[in-house]
């Protein structure tokens, strides 16, 4: 099976993923595999150079060229998350080519997200809230080849706030595979 999630900034993505490699999940993420090419045309990878090479890299090659790009490592039958989906040509990409594809959305309230991100201190996080609402308001609608994630959220298949402790999440997460196992 593969577990694609979509999530807002901070909303445990990665905490996700790294729970289901203990899982025995392997790993992909569409934003590891947009920094891979942008630190090959030697480009920093701040969230808004991101968001702006991904959006050019899109319109050139196709909304699904990461999904397309990551698939091509994943096996029949073997479970892998996908984390960092922002775009709807991704999740159709996806869809279009695994039967088994889930798609999971993870979101958390904002003042918990920017909490993380400052407590993470990535370089080129986002470092207030002004700045955390302006970024995600290019984010959202999809408006110019832009990310759409608004659009992604509608098609998630199911949704975990991940408002709690890690127990909390993790325990979510375990009933979400086994209710797919099981399906």
């Amino acid at each position: 099976m593969i577990i694609g999630i979509v999530g807002s900034i901070a909303s445990g993505k990665d905490t996700v993923a790294d729970y289901l490699v203990k899982k025995g999940f392997r790993n992909f993420s569409h934003s590891d595999a947009l920094r891979k090419i942008m630190r090959k045309e030697g480009i920093e990878t701040t969230i808004q150079n991101m968001t702006e090479f991904g959006n050019n890299l899109r319109a050139e090659q196709g909304y699904g060229f990461l999904a397309k790009q990551i698939l091509t490592e994943i096996g029949e039958g073997e479970d892998a998350v996908v984390t960092s989906i922002r775009q709807v040509g991704e999740i159709e990409y996806y869809r279009d080519n695994r039967a088994d594809f889930y798609l999971l959305k993870l979101d958390a309230p904002k003042e918990v997200r920017l909490q993380r991100l400052l407590q993470r201190n990535r370089a080129g996080d986002i470092k207030s809230m002004a700045e955390l609402d302006e970024i995600e308001a290019k984010q959202a609608d999809g408006k110019n080849g832009a990310m759409n994630m608004n659009r992604c959220y509608e098609l998630a298949d199911s949704e975990i706030v991940n408002d709690g402790s890690f127990e909390d999440l993790y325990k979510k997460v375990d009933q979400l595979v086994e209710k797919l196992k099981n399906d």
